[in-house]
């Protein structure tokens, strides 16, 4: 073997060296955490220049982060799970139909058609007869006198009532859409405008999970035929029904959003309880009113007599700014004393009938989606009873929902539809499971666009990427608004993030704004918030824990307090901690937990909210959860917002 050059051995050593530290260097990324944020790391060193802005960010509270990973309050990890996760297994009945047993062979003895009532069944022992219902006011219907002679009637909500032998044996409610004249000049110049149909479905408490475990014939067809897109991480604002339909119709919030967590000032609800419950809103803004100023005909259908507005003592609208108003009074003449025959109020009860409220819903919105062929319609239908109360309330209702999307689907083609939750199921021991926690914050959404603009414009990709991403009711809002307004002006090209004037979201058809989408960022409360945080499970059964699960017993004593309804609630008293959980992430010094309590007997009520300790002083944030059925042991107080924390002290049995 020739010998070589002691050189050559050191330039040799030096390139093996230097191949071997390359190789680690172009490799190493695999080693950053998949947790890792940031546009850019550098081996070695600080960042570089163009990247320090985007890493660098400024705290809402004017304190400037120079770190390179933005604090975990500042970011979104958002749930990742299977919706089919074995821990939800028990608490679903995929077999439950309330209906199972019911007549199909039934068919209505009395049909309205066309503005005419008549009498279908071949029975001549029957003798019918038959009323119109129309709106005297939210709580009283305008009855009109029995006709015994089939024939025309003017009204789109008639009772009919049959007897055999004089007793009566048959009650139903028909409806019917009676069309109105054009809109001869809207009050906003619509000219230009490339103006769609807007319908909205929404289902209350239906969470994004439960719509995939519950809905999968219409959700199928919705996203395969009509190309619709599912928002997974959309946020409810409100803890009930009305702290979230109002946003989305009024734009405004009626809960406070605490942000103590982060020294920073509460942000107060826009209308207070009192000011919601006891003035008319005719003359506030609604999507009604400015969908009507747009030339829209409008519809609104709940099938519950009180209502988003109403319930439990609420004034409501004065003259509703809708067209086609199925609550009042076909609600009214099914559950009022005095407003409907006895045997009317019971047809839709009990499971006899093939026939539940959603499907006087669907009827109504399907009469109302048929007419109109020359204007423009905003529909909103809200379902109220299927799945208030039941983990398993929608799954025998979906073909129906599946059917009204096939029945009327040319008029769906040309048209915005929107399948929306208000929020997640908010009872019961479903709520344990870390699925049934995140559900109650997690309202189902979809979205499918007319078919015109899914070939000519790019909002199906931009939808897409914007589910990626967190939302809230406010988005869902400055969506309709978009479409309403804004887009319609430009063909629905535009792709640039706007932001509304006065709106809190931002429209999902087009780009949002790249700047971070968190609980922190947008006007979520935090006790909602979707975004995961490392929590660790506590011991329940230490004086921490005891001291937690008291101070939230004040905040409910607190609240009953403030509503002066202390003469009427029980004081309520710290009985257990259920469940205590801690952030891993501090703030500022500030350790936050997430607790749950029981109260002690008589109400045993059970509340959840998010604490804070700092120094060893205690501090509750934002709303307060009831997170078990109260039933009627609040019925001694009307106020929606103070009844989960009261308990009743003179039970009525």
């Amino acid at each position: 073997m020739q010998n070589l050059p002691f050189g050559a051995f050191v330039v040799s050593g030096c390139m093996i060296v230097y191949v071997i530290f390359l190789g680690f260097a172009s490799y190493s990324p695999t080693f950053v955490p998949e947790n890792t944020y940031g546009v850019y790391h550098a081996i070695v060193g600080k960042l570089p220049k163009m990247y320090q802005q985007s890493e660098t960010k400024e705290n809402i509270s004017g304190d400037t982060d120079t770190s390179n990973e933005l604090e975990p309050w500042d970011k979104c990890v958002l749930p990742k799970y299977d919706v089919w996760d074995d821990q939800i297994i028990p608490y679903v009945n995929p077999d439950r139909n309330p209906i199972k047993d019911c007549d199909t062979s039934f068919k209505p003895f009395t049909a309205l058609k066309n503005s005419s009532w008549s009498i279908v069944n071949k029975n001549k022992n029957l003798e019918c007869k038959a009323r119109c219902h129309s709106r005297k006011s939210d709580r009283a219907n305008k009855i009109g006198n029995w006709s015994f002679t089939p024939g025309s009637v003017d009204c789109e909500f008639l009772e009919a009532v049959c007897s055999e032998d004089k007793k009566e044996v048959y009650g139903y409610l028909h409806s019917q859409v009676i069309p109105k004249p054009p809109i001869e000049k809207p009050n906003i110049n619509t000219t230009g405008l490339m103006q769609f149909d807007v319908f909205v479905i929404l289902l209350d408490s239906l969470s994004y999970s439960q719509g995939k475990r519950s809905l999968p014939r219409t959700l199928s067809y919705f996203t395969n035929h009509m190309d619709g897109v599912i928002f997974p991480y959309m946020n409810k604002i409100g803890e009930n029904s009305r702290p979230n339909g109002v946003p989305i119709w009024f734009g405004k919030s009626l809960e406070k959003v605490d942000r103590s967590l982060f020294d920073e000032k509460l942000i107060p609800p826009d209308w207070s309880h009192k000011y919601f419950c006891n003035t008319f809103k005719d003359n506030e803004t609604s999507l009604f009113s400015e969908f009507h100023d747009y030339g829209y005909r409008t519809f609104l259908a709940e099938d519950w007599a009180e209502g988003t507005m109403n319930w439990p003592n609420c004034v409501g609208f004065d003259k509703p700014p809708i067209d086609h108003f199925m609550r009042l009074p076909f609600q009214n003449a099914y559950e009022r004393r005095n407003q409907g025959a006895a045997i009317t109020q019971k047809h839709l009860k009990g499971g006899k009938l093939c026939r539940q409220t959603h499907n006087t819903l669907l009827d109504y919105m399907g009469q109302f989606t048929d007419a109109y062929p020359d204007q423009k319609k905003f529909g909103w239908m809200w379902a109220i009873d299927l799945g208030h109360n039941s983990e398993n309330g929608f799954t025998h209702a979906d073909k129906d929902f599946h059917n009204y999307l096939i029945k009327h689907r040319k008029q769906l083609e040309n048209s915005f539809v929107f399948i929306l939750g208000d929020h997640g199921l908010r009872f019961g021991d479903v709520r344990n499971t870390f699925i049934g926690a995140l559900d109650v914050n997690n309202p189902f959404t979809g979205v499918s666009i007319p078919r015109i603009l899914r070939r000519t414009t790019d909002i199906l990709s931009i939808m897409s990427e914007n589910a990626k991403n967190i939302q809230s009711h406010f988005d869902t809002r400055a969506t309709i608004l978009d479409i309403m307004k804004y887009q319609s002006a430009r063909s629905f090209a535009e792709t640039e993030p706007y932001q509304i004037p006065g709106e809190k979201g931002h429209s999902y058809i087009r780009k949002q704004p790249s700047t971070p989408r968190n609980c922190r960022t947008m006007p979520v409360p935090l006790e909602y918030c979707i975004c995961q945080f490392n929590k660790t499970k506590i011991a329940t059964n230490t004086a921490n824990a005891e001291a937690i699960g008291k101070a939230l017993a004040l905040a409910v004593n607190a609240q009953i307090e403030d509503g002066n309804f202390a003469d009427k609630c029980i004081k309520m008293e710290w009985e257990k901690t259920i469940s205590l959980l801690e952030y891993e992430h501090k703030f500022r010094g500030a350790t936050l937990y997430r607790v749950t309590a029981e109260m002690k007997e008589p109400s045993k009520a059970q509340f959840r909210a998010s604490v804070k300790i700092v120094d060893g002083n205690i501090k509750v944030l934002g709303m307060v959860e009831r997170s078990n059925k109260y039933g009627k042991t609040a019925d001694c107080i009307k106020s929606e917002h103070h009844r989960p924390y009261c308990y009743c002290k003179n039970q009525k049995n």
